[in-house]
């Protein structure tokens, strides 16, 4: 499968099939993982109306966990799909700032800040916000952007209306948020600071990373994972998830095989110079 282009040969994790082997401890609606020397306990008290993280949004914290991985102690950041708090909860856990927490889902604020309480962080230094990416107005540069959009392609015999569509569909072939977060970055991001990305291989990773290429930034792969394509929640319209896919794989825009997928940790700098769009 392809992945982005780096100086060095790219770390690949491949998980098990099934749960075994699964980055977290305990799951669907408690999990625990170790972050950066801190255990994280992340909680969804409705599976349906705030997914709780999948090992796809996981693999990201995963990547960032090693000696080599970015700084992330005192940056302002911005959690673009926030969902459960993930990434909000380990990014504070590990000195950030300042998080502001985006997601669509009315639902997420609330779990948000419910999981940076019962891991002991600074509410104080968390901010929620209720807002579609492409609504979204704010005065503020952000040091850092961290993202986990949803890859699963649209159709309509399983669209849903609760959380759990928002965190995993979307138009576009499922480029919809990846679209929203190339076209917004420009606007959101310091000069000098860093995208965070997990991207799925289902939504082609490849366009993602010209994009940004063209428009200057440096792009790193962190790690890449390989597991199962989340399935089980659309069991009953399984195979026309499949179609959708293959059909996207037959036009060069997903890359898969059989059940399994890729999920690239990305990286990309903006140049200190980079004019703002």
């Amino acid at each position: 499968m392809t992945s982005a282009p780096d100086r060095t040969p790219t770390r690949r994790r491949v998980l098990p099939a099934g749960e075994n082997g699964s980055l977290w401890e305990a799951r669907p609606s408690c999990g625990i993982v170790e972050f950066r020397g801190t255990r994280l306990r992340i909680t969804v008290d409705d599976p349906w109306e705030v997914l709780f993280p999948t090992d796809c949004g996981l693999s990201l914290l995963g990547a960032l966990d090693d000696a080599s991985a970015p700084v992330l102690e005192g940056v302002n950041a911005l959690d673009i799909g926030a969902g459960s708090g993930l990434y909000s909860v380990a990014l504070l856990a590990a000195g950030a700032e300042r998080v502001t927490a985006l997601d669509v889902n009315p639902a997420s604020a609330a779990q948000t800040v419910a999981n940076v309480t019962t891991n002991g962080l600074d509410g104080s230094r968390l901010t929620c916000v209720t807002s579609p990416l492409e609504e979204y107005t704010t005065d503020e540069r952000f040091d850092l952007v961290i993202t986990n959009p949803p890859h699963l392609p649209y159709d309509p015999s399983y669209a849903r209306t609760d959380g759990l569509e928002t965190a995993l569909v979307a138009r576009r072939g499922g480029r919809a948020v990846y679209d929203a977060v190339v076209d917004r970055v420009d606007g959101l991001l310091a000069p000098g600071g860093s995208l965070l990305m997990a991207h799925s291989s289902l939504a082609d990773v490849p366009r993602t990373v010209a994009e940004l290429t063209l428009r200057g930034y440096e792009c790193e792969t962190l790690e890449v994972f390989e597991m199962d394509i989340p399935l089980l929640a659309y069991a009953e319209h399984r195979e026309t998830l499949q179609l959708r896919l293959k059909e996207l794989r037959a036009e060069g825009r997903a890359e898969f095989d059989g059940s399994r997928f890729t999920v690239h940790a990305l990286l990309f700098r903006r140049p200190r110079g980079a004019a703002r769009r």
